[in-house]
C-alpha cells in the first residue's frame, strides 16, 4: 500500500521539522512494506531540509505536483511556457507584487522577511537566487501579499489571459499558486504510481483536494482557514485534528492493520 503525505500543516507544524514520533511511525510503516511518498507545495530544494535524511531517497513530489524526485533524481513534470510566464511577470510588475518563482532548483523571489514563507525559502542556501528574467523554465510561481481589492481581478485576468495555467487561489492568505495546466499533486502521483493508483493520503489545504478525493482513504488534517465542505461530503475522507497525537493515532492504526 502507498501512503502519501503533505508536509506543512499536515505532518510538520512549525515549518521546520517533523516530530520524531511521526518520523518513527513512518519508518515503521516503511519497514513493514508501505511505500511512503511526500507531496508538498515546496519545491524539492525546500522540501529536503524539513525531511530527515532517511527520507531523502523516498519518492518526493514538490511544487504542487510540478516536480518529482525518485531515488534522489529530480525531474520536472511540466514547466510554465514563455507566453504564460510573460503574463505572470506583467501582473507582478503592474501590481507591484511580491513573488517566488521556482525552476528545477534555483529561484527568483521578492519576499518580505516578516512573511511566514521567508524562513522556508532555501533555508540551507542550496540554490542560486536569480532575477525573474533569468528563470527560463519555471515550474511554479507564488504571487504573495495580494491586496484584497485586487485579488479577484488578478485571478480572473490570469485565468483568462493565460489559459494554459492552473491556479490555486488562497484568498484567505492573499496568495495565488500557479503551475502549468492540469498539474497538481494527484497528477504527480499518477506519474509515479501509474493510472488509477491506490493509496492513503494525508493533507490539509486547497492543493491537497484532488489527492484526497482520489485516495482509497483520505485524512484531512483540520485547517480552519479553508472551507472543507467539499471534503466533508466525501465518506472516504475523515477529518482529524492538526496535532502530532491525532496523526500518530491514525498511523498506529495503520501499523496494527498490517501487522
Amino acid at each position: 500500500m502507498n501512503i502519501i503525505l503533505d508536509i506543512d500543516g499536515t505532518i510538520c507544524f512549525d515549518g521546520q521539522q517533523i516530530n520524531q514520533d511521526i518520523v518513527d511511525r513512518l519508518l515503521s510503516l516503511h519497514n513493514i512494506g508501505y511505500t511512503i511518498i511526500f507531496a508538498s507545495a515546496r519545491p524539492i530544494r525546500d522540501l529536503l531540509p524539513v525531511l530527515p535524511k532517511q527520507f531523502h531517497l523516498f519518492p518526493l513530489i514538490g511544487g504542487n505536483g510540478s516536480i518529482v524526485s525518485i531515488n534522489g533524481h529530480i525531474r520536472p513534470l511540466a514547466t510554465i511556457q514563455p507566453k504564460s510566464f510573460k503574463v505572470i511577470k506583467d501582473v507582478i510588475n503592474h501590481y507591484d507584487l511580491d513573488y517566488i518563482v521556482d525552476d528545477q532548483w534555483d529561484y527568483a523571489a521578492r519576499v518580505d522577511e516578516s512573511h511566514t514563507i521567508f524562513r522556508r525559502l532555501d533555508p540551507q542556501r542550496l540554490a542560486h537566487k536569480l532575477t525573474l528574467d533569468d528563470i527560463k523554465a519555471p515550474i511554479k510561481t507564488i504571487l504573495l501579499n495580494i491586496a484584497n481589492e485586487d485579488f479577484d481581478e488578478i485571478a480572473a485576468y490570469i485565468a483568462t489571459t493565460a489559459p494554459h495555467l492552473s491556479l490555486i487561489n488562497h484568498s484567505n492568505e492573499h496568495n495565488i499558486d500557479i503551475t502549468a495546466k492540469n498539474i497538481n499533486k494527484f497528477s504527480a502521483i499518477e506519474s509515479i504510481l501509474g493510472s488509477q493508483p491506490t493509496y492513503i493520503a494525508f493533507g490539509n489545504d486547497h492543493n491537497d483536494i484532488e489527492m484526497l478525493q482520489h485516495a482509497e482513504i483520505g485524512y484531512f488534517v483540520n485547517n480552519n482557514q479553508i472551507d472543507v465542505a467539499i471534503l466533508k461530503n466525501d465518506n472516504k475522507i475523515q477529518c482529524i485534528d492538526a496535532n502530532t497525537d491525532a496523526l500518530c493515532l491514525v498511523l498506529d492504526q495503520l501499523l496494527e492493520d498490517l501487522v
